[in-house]
């Protein structure tokens, strides 16, 4: 319960929600497993209708599980899906892997036996931190013994919309001010492509994250540079950046 912070919780998460906004998302994740005392930590993009992952931020690039094949075939049978779509895992508000399902529920999925198992993690707190008509995203917090007390889930739902705007600022670069007008040349799809290059994400990457095929992605990113007046990617990044293109 929330009445259980006292004002040195309340420190200590408001050091966690600088880490995230000065540092960015993935500083701001390992201070919460610091925090609330956990093994690994994440933070998962799944669309909703084919429950496909889209991407993770971990505090160890290690610890992404999203590079393995079989665990992404496997995620979209993970409880918290089913538990999100019957309003037991509402946006902010974190709940338990063993609250939304039992061990002998567990012990047959292979999701749980074959990775969360072996990397010895007994249980999970789950928050969504955010979500939308087509997609959200699940903050993961893993630990090796079973059970998440009531101050743990008060600090996560206090600290999510804390993630929620790191990830935002990570994805969205500020456009520079001079050029912002520009921009507005761009259709809505246009500006999705031209701020993923601020992301430095590459064509396959963008084509994940949007749906589309490379290809289609490479169409975008003429039209772009035709509208803007540009000639390369380095070039839109300096653009939209205000940082120097390299020659």
């Amino acid at each position: 319960m929330s009445s259980e912070l006292t004002a040195r919780h309340l420190h200590r998460a408001l050091e966690v929600a600088r880490e995230f906004r000065s540092a960015g998302p993935a500083a701001g994740l390992a201070g919460l497993g610091r925090l609330v005392g956990c093994d690994f930590v994440s933070c998962t993009s799944a669309e909703h209708t084919t429950r496909r992952l889209t991407g993770a931020v971990t505090e160890r690039p290690e610890d992404n599980l999203m590079r393995h094949p079989e665990f992404r075939a496997e995620v979209s049978r993970h409880p918290a899906f089913a538990a999100h779509r019957s309003g037991r895992l509402p946006l902010g508000t974190s709940a338990a892997l063993t609250d939304l399902a039992d061990l002998r529920t567990l012990r047959a999925l292979p999701l749980y036996t074959d990775f969360y198992r072996p990397r010895g993690t007994v249980d999970q707190l789950l928050c969504v931190v955010e979500v939308d008509d087509r997609a959200g995203r699940i903050l993961t917090l893993s630990r090796s013994r079973p059970g998440f007390s009531a101050l743990d889930r008060a600090l996560v739902d206090l600290l999510a919309p804390h993630l929620a705007q790191a990830l935002a600022r990570a994805e969205r670069p500020p456009l520079r001010p001079g050029h912002a007008a520009a921009t507005e040349l761009l259709t809505a799809r246009e500006r999705q492509v031209a701020e993923a290059v601020t992301r430095a994400a590459g064509d396959r990457q963008i084509a994940r994250h949007l749906g589309i095929s490379p290809r289609t992605v490479q169409k975008h990113l003429q039209q772009i540079y035709r509208k803007l007046g540009l000639a390369s990617r380095a070039e839109l990044m300096a653009h939209l950046t205000g940082r120097a293109a390299r020659s």
